[in-house]
């Protein structure tokens, strides 16, 4: 049997009321083409020998040219050189004109069509069978139909290259089916499987279904797809399949990955669908517009799917205008309500001009925007929109203002002059320099702009120490103009306070060129942003400037002042949360606070899991790790120390001498072969240095070198021998000459208020980015008598308070836990505490998928590697708890050292968290309710650790819902 190729996608057919009317009518003036096509309407297609077949059986005194009429009739959907298939709805009205024929004439035509098809293709055959089955309801049996629908379900859910082909089969034939068939959830879902399988969008279902029928079908051929995820300063990369060395998530599908994706910062904006497909990667920048309190708290928050390329802010009161406007990429104009909620978009012309120079009257009821060198205003309310006469060019920069009447006040570049247009009057600079920025009064009385070499000139009332000075890179005013204020490239910022008594103020330096400034109408506060997470805020006080800082979730470029102190900032990226098919949930939050808090110590350290491999104690080679470095990383894995090695006394550069090297683990060409793998794969290595036997400074800093030259990540200092802080200091200055390589110090069993002295010198805290110690007792007695004790979580900080900036505890498991389920369960514990677990490799590779899962966790969530940590109040014995904190993440640690299931109840106020949230479980991706009337119950199994992060409110499907 030839078949017609099977199409990809489900064609509606034509009208079955159509067909009604025609046939009868066709069957009036061509019956004998109306019985050809009526013996025909049980087959899955009509090849040439059985048209012509069926003709000579069934109608013997008809001529060839009636199997021409009919290949060429409007009864046939599809006709190729070899077949024809008929119209659905021709079909079904043909069968059941069939259907009323002498019994023995319809039993010749199904026999015919079997001993036809007996070669045909299986689902052709079942397709053919389904049809012979409803065309007498009455003698096939409900069983029946459901048998012969489950044989195609499991072939299109069978796993292979063979289930997509039935599965393109089944898109073609199903829908044709009659509608008594198609009522079955079983036909619906052999549609459903087929589409997902194929990356298809499923055919209209014309039935009613109960619910979880159609994701039901998805998942009966879905697997779990990984896909990479990399959070930068503006927002998302997604990869598919990962790519090395980043964060991976899974999400359901066949060939098709399927992802909601949501900024954190924005939870009443609509999430962004994405389908991603095999070997495709896409780029996910977000757009943020967040409101301040006046002491720098967020309140409200706006997010848009790419980079903007203009955000402007009604600085005054609104009422039914717009507060916010955002100018898309793709020259799209988003209005939002005061209350964040959208209020309505102008799209832009396909292929029209780019718009440019958005702004908004202070009272939000008026826009405008330069398209095409034209001025345009847009009424809010009205949604009038007019062009004005003057063209301008691309430099231009429009505001409103209002008094009495509306007026537009315009600042630009028009006909080879920088013009500033009063309506009432005119001002021209001839010199039509290249101008960088240019600056309104919200009165329009006041202008500045800043020409191509940073010099900053001004047109207004008052005159300003500042003009006229070169590398000027922002301006602003108060509402009245009456006080100013300038940023220079260098950072630096000065304000003109204009009232009883002028003065000039200088606020300091900000660290990074300032792109935007802000002043409060009093003209007491001054704010500033500069690309990064930080919000600088100067309060202007007795002709001083006091500084203060505000963090931010995301990295921000504009600042706008609002009526009562109150702030709003834009910029990219932020948290972001991705939504699967099956309700997975996962968030991703770039380190924003990394951006705005250089350290002295390499960033992949802090928080890093470091697994031991020890000479004596483990049986490996460095052949043996290097071969295994695939399943190594594969568990999580980041960061390996091998050794110890102990230094010689030779002054060889060439190479490492044989005997540094221990006999368990090889030589030095292994060795390379090791360092060679573990950084294909993304690890790091360590090597521990045995100082006992070594006295001669010379000898130990010479030998450290050689081995930073062969380009190890950093030295783990192991044994009993501590080193003087004139040593250390020195071991400190020659890794200070190789970047990002760590140091990491002495083991120490004290308690923190004696570890300086244990340590071996103060100075050992000054010099490592590590300082290892064991918990010992604090863990050993946390996990029997049910207290995790405090000094393992506050105490064991402080005397790092004298360290280098960003050092960190190194916390070693305890020898003395002997039993398997107390060591994997302080293993557990380890992995939520701030600091360095190092910890035995074998540990980590014990097929364990939960420790794979928190190594997975602790490298995504930045609050579980960098955050604070504070002891959560817990009564019960055997339990204990500890929320950590990284700028807006917060993720709950709870451990449970019993003999029974536990179950606590957890409020935003026990997390520091204001106002209500969700709690996410981060092993299985569950999310209740968590808020101060509804409390989120957490239940911990005996001997267990659950991992849990607040989430905000859940956005809404749209703005205003």
């Amino acid at each position: 049997m030839t078949q017609p190729e099977a199409p990809e996608a489900h064609l509606p057919p034509r009208s079955d009321r159509t067909m009604e009317e025609y046939i009868p009518r066709l069957a009036r003036n061509r019956p004998q083409l109306v019985r050809l096509a009526e013996c025909l309407s049980l087959a899955a297609g009509v090849e040439r020998p059985l048209l012509r077949r069926a003709r000579l059986r069934f109608l013997p005194r008809s001529s060839a040219g009636l199997e021409a009429e009919l290949w060429f009739s409007p009864l046939v959907e599809a006709a190729s050189e070899h077949s024809l298939v008929l119209d659905p709805a021709a079909a079904a009205v043909l069968r059941r004109r069939l259907a009323l024929r002498p019994r023995q004439f319809v039993q010749d035509v199904r026999d015919m069509m079997v001993e036809a098809h007996l070669g045909a293709q299986p689902v052709a055959r079942w397709f053919e069978d389904l049809l012979w089955a409803d065309l007498f309801p009455a003698t096939s049996t409900p069983e029946y139909i459901e048998e012969q629908l489950r044989r195609v379900l499991h072939a299109v859910t069978a796993t292979g290259a063979a289930g997509d082909e039935v599965g393109r089969w089944a898109l073609h034939y199903v829908p044709r089916l009659p509608s008594g068939v198609r009522r079955y959830d079983d036909a619906w879902r052999i549609q459903v499987a087929s589409s997902e399988r194929l990356g298809l969008a499923p055919p209209v279902d014309d039935f009613p279904r109960p619910p979880g029928v159609t994701a039901g079908a998805r998942a009966l051929v879905q697997r779990d797809i990984p896909v990479g995820v990399v959070a930068r300063s503006d927002g998302l990369v997604l990869s598919c399949p990962p790519v090395d060395g980043v964060r991976t998530v899974s999400a359901p599908g066949v060939r098709t990955a399927r992802i909601e994706v949501a900024s954190v910062l924005a939870p009443r904006s609509a999430p962004v669908r994405l389908e991603l497909g095999e070997h495709q990667s896409v780029r996910l920048p977000f757009t943020v517009v967040q409101r301040l309190s006046t002491n720098g708290e967020p309140t409200q928050g706006i997010a848009h799917l790419g980079n903007a390329d203009e955000v402007a802010v009604a600085s005054g009161a609104v009422g039914e205008g717009a507060r916010y406007a955002v100018l898309l990429a793709d020259g799209t104009i988003v209005l939002h309500a005061d209350d964040g909620t959208e209020r309505g978009r102008l799209p832009a012309e396909d292929g029209g001009p780019p718009r440019k120079s958005l702004s908004v009257l202070a009272d939000g009821r008026f826009l405008a925007w330069i398209e095409g060198g034209t001025a345009i205003t847009y009424e809010v309310a009205s949604g009038r929109l007019d062009a004005h006469e003057r063209e301008w060019d691309a430099a231009l920069f429009v505001r409103f203002t209002l008094s009495h009447t509306v007026r537009l006040v315009q600042l630009g570049i028009g006909d080879g002059q920088l013009l500033l247009d009063r309506g009432r009057h005119m001002v021209s600079w001839a010199e039509a320099t290249p101008v960088r920025t240019l600056w309104l009064s919200q009165d329009g009385e006041c202008a500045a702009f800043i020409d191509g070499s940073g010099v900053l000139r001004i047109e207004g009332p008052w005159e300003l120490e500042g003009a006229g000075a070169p590398d000027v890179t922002a301006v602003t005013s108060t509402a009245d103009a009456v006080s100013v204020a300038w940023a220079y490239a260098d950072g630096t910022v000065c304000a003109r306070v204009i009232g009883d008594d002028q003065r000039l103020v200088d606020c300091g330096a900000a660290p990074w060129q300032i792109t935007s400034l802000a002043m409060s109408d009093d003209g007491r506060w001054i704010a500033a942003v500069g690309g990064d997470s930080r919000l600088l805020l100067w309060e202007l006080v007795d002709g001083a400037a006091v500084p203060h800082v505000r963090r931010l979730a995301f990295c921000a470029d504009r600042v706008f002042a609002l009526p009562g102190g109150e702030w709003v900032v834009s910029g990219t990226g932020g948290p972001v949360e991705l939504t699967t098919d099956d309700g997975r949930q996962y968030v991703v939050t770039p380190d924003t606070e990394a951006l705005s808090h250089p350290v002295d110590v390499p960033g992949w350290i802090r928080g890093e899991v470091i697994a031991v491999v020890r000479a004596g104690r483990d049986p490996v080679t460095f052949v043996d790790l290097a071969e295994a470095m695939a399943s190594i990383r594969a568990v999580g894995v980041t960061c390996l120390t091998v050794g110890p090695i102990t230094p010689t006394g030779s002054g060889d550069v060439e190479g490492i001498p044989g005997e540094e090297i221990p006999g368990s683990l090889g030589d030095f060409g292994g060795f390379a072969s090791l360092l060679m793998s573990a950084h294909h794969h993304g690890v790091r290595i360590v090597v521990d240095m045995d100082l006992r036997a070594v006295y001669a400074v010379g000898r130990i800093l010479n030998s450290m070198r050689q081995w930073l030259d062969h380009d190890v990540d950093g030295l783990r200092l192991v044994g009993d021998r501590r080193l003087d802080a004139d040593v250390l200091r020195d071991v400190r200055h020659l890794l200070d000459g190789y970047d990002d390589r760590v140091l990491i110090g002495t083991h120490t069993t004290g308690l923190p208020a004696t570890a300086d002295s244990d340590f071996g010198a103060t100075g050992a805290f000054v010099a490592c980015d590590v300082v290892v110690r064991a918990l010992q007792g604090e863990l050993i007695i946390g996990l029997t008598e049910g207290a995790l004790v405090r000094n393992a979580l506050v105490n064991a900080q402080l005397p790092l308070g004298a360290a280098r900036s960003g050092a960190q505890w190194g916390h070693l498991l305890p020898d003395d836990l002997t039993a398997p389920g107390r060591t994997a369960l302080a293993l557990r514990v380890l992995l939520g505490l701030p600091g360095c677990p190092i910890v035995p490799l074998s540990l980590l590779q014990n097929q364990d998928p939960e420790v794979s899962r928190m190594l997975e966790l602790r490298r995504d969530h930045l609050a579980l590697s960098r955050g604070d940590c504070h002891e959560l109040p817990l009564s019960r014995p055997g339990l204990h708890g500890v929320v950590r904190r990284h700028g807006d993440e917060i993720v709950l640690c709870v451990a449970n050292a019993g003999a029974n299931r536990e179950a606590i109840h957890v409020t935003p106020d026990d997390l520091g968290a204001p106002g209500d949230a969700r709690l996410l479980d981060l092993f299985d991706g569950t999310v209740v309710p968590c808020t101060d009337n509804t409390p989120a119950t957490v239940t911990v199994d005996a001997g267990a650790v659950r991992w849990y992060r607040l989430l905000p409110i859940p956005h809404t499907s749209g703005p205003g819902e």
